[in-house]
């Protein structure tokens, strides 16, 4: 029976929020091999300090390890890859996830990449365990004689006859840890917004019917570690079959399964024939605690732009109705497109300002930099406009050392002026919201040393003025010591 070690890989820099619950994705891929008689384990470098400990020990007589990551793991991904090659060099490596998704051909080159999986991952892994040629295997690349074969993709899965996570396949130590508890009811979107990955990598909506998502619910609600703990609907969009989710949220009180809860919902479905007032209700009565948008942007324009098919008032409507019921809405905005200007990114802030206004409770995650993906929409406009990607996955490494995102957008030559939709992200934080809020900001540092900062961030925010960054520069120098 052939051996797989599935591998979480550190990001470059440590970010608090990265370790809030677990990769949804391998325990996913993990669940599924299982299911079929595959010897499997998982390694989380995120969140188990000694990961390069448990690949040393485990590595030996493993035959695939499989590698999932995002551009801001690549470092310690090829550092996990070159350091398996040393030890077994007949295990196969296969790299999966967004980036190697995005730069199929570049990263299938590399070579500490035997193979590559693109899209989903369960069918497509249990496949690559279970043939002898990879020739035979939907929704991969690789090397033959020096050039990369990328065959057909692998048809998207179907969610109702994929097992439910299996929990004893992660450490305890992460377990006990764990400050939310995913539970993914469906995949994909299917809107079109032309930033997102879904709509990239045409990720259509399927979901798990209504009695499994309760399946699911109940052996989370039986396990002693995750007593007392959130949980997420981690659903890119959870209430898009409406009478799913109502089917749902029904069971839940009707079974006594009240857990808080959070997931992500789009703006303009908080309306009379979707997501009304009694509807809202019954969220709150099940547990649901938190909802998040996608808000992106104040600017009519850009938002007709990036085909968010919503509009400014959506989002003001859509706060209101969730502080009637005593749900906090969180909202992620960005800027920096191709083509947009700083009087629309200033409608953007404007937005930000009523929506903060409204209440304490309203939470604002961003405007981070837009970053060009491959395939989009928006991304051909990044090309004329001069942008160059690297080229090769150790110019990847390169280009992510020491950068909290997905390249520096100090080399995105539509900008006119970087520096200031940078420090956006920061002022909005630090700024927008009330100075209690900002002093219990997850950012890693001494309340003596952020209070300056926010009180600059303050009067910014008041005046509307962002330029001359040289506060947030010296800010982000310390926090990325740190």
């Amino acid at each position: 029976m052939p051996k797989v070690l599935l591998i979480n890989p550190p990001f470059n820099i440590n970010k608090e929020n990265y370790d809030s619950s677990i990769s949804v994705g391998l325990l996913s891929i993990a669940t599924y091999l299982d299911s079929k008689g595959i010897e499997v384990k998982i390694i989380d470098g995120v969140r188990q300090k000694n990961h390069l400990d448990l690949v040393k020990k485990e590595i030996g007589d493993c035959d695939y390890a499989g590698i999932s990551v995002m551009t801001t793991q690549i470092p310690e991904a090829l550092k996990i890859a070159w350091l398996i090659r040393q030890i077994n060099p007949n295990c196969k490596i296969v790299w999966g996830g967004p980036h190697p998704s995005f730069f199929v051909k570049q990263t299938a080159k590399h070579h500490l990449v035997d193979v590559l999986c693109y899209g989903e991952g369960e069918i497509t892994m249990y496949n690559i365990v279970n043939n002898d040629s990879f020739s035979k295997v939907k929704g991969i690349a690789y090397k033959q004689e020096d050039e990369v074969v990328i065959n057909p993709p692998q048809e998207l899965h179907d969610p109702t006859k994929m097992p439910l996570s299996n929990w004893d396949l992660v450490s305890e130590e992460v377990l006990n840890n764990l400050y939310l508890v995913p539970s993914l009811t469906s995949r994909g979107c299917p809107h079109q917004c032309t930033f997102c990955i879904n709509a990239i990598l045409k990720n259509c909506w399927r979901a798990r019917t209504s009695d499994q998502v309760i399946a699911d619910l109940e052996n989370i609600r039986s396990k002693e570690y995750f007593k007392d703990k959130k949980l997420r609907f981690w659903d890119e969009n959870f209430f898009v079959d409406i009478k799913r989710a109502k089917q749902v949220i029904n069971s839940m009180i009707e079974k006594n399964i009240i857990i808080p809860w959070e997931t992500t919902v789009r703006a303009n479905y908080l309306r009379d024939d979707m997501i009304d007032n009694d509807f809202m209700a019954k969220l709150k009565k099940s547990g649901c605690y938190l909802l998040s948008f996608g808000a992106e942007s104040g600017c009519p324009r850009i938002l007709k732009k990036i085909k968010k098919d919503i509009m400014p008032e959506d989002v003001i409507l859509s706060a209101q109705m969730c502080l009637r019921h005593n749900i906090v809405p969180q909202y992620s905005f960005m800027a920096g497109l191709p083509g947009e200007t700083k009087d629309e990114v200033m409608e953007t802030l404007a937005l930000i300002d009523q929506l903060v206004k409204l209440s304490d409770q309203v939470q604002i995650l961003g405007p981070q930099a837009f970053r060009p993906y491959p395939g989009s929409e928006l991304y051909q406009e990044c090309l004329e406009a001069g942008w160059q990607e690297p080229k090769t996955l150790d110019r990847w490494e390169e280009t992510t050392k020491n950068e909290l995102n997905y390249s520096n957008i100090h080399n995105f030559p539509w900008l006119d002026n970087p520096d200031f939709i940078e420090s956006l992200e920061a002022y909005v934080r630090f700024g927008a919201h009330s100075i209690k809020s900002a002093l219990g900001s997850t950012v890693k540092a001494s309340r003596f040393l952020k209070l300056p900062f926010i009180l600059l961030c303050q009067l910014r925010w008041k005046l509307k003025f962002f330029g001359l960054s040289w506060d947030y520069k010296l800010a982000k120098k310390f926090i990325t010591k740190s």
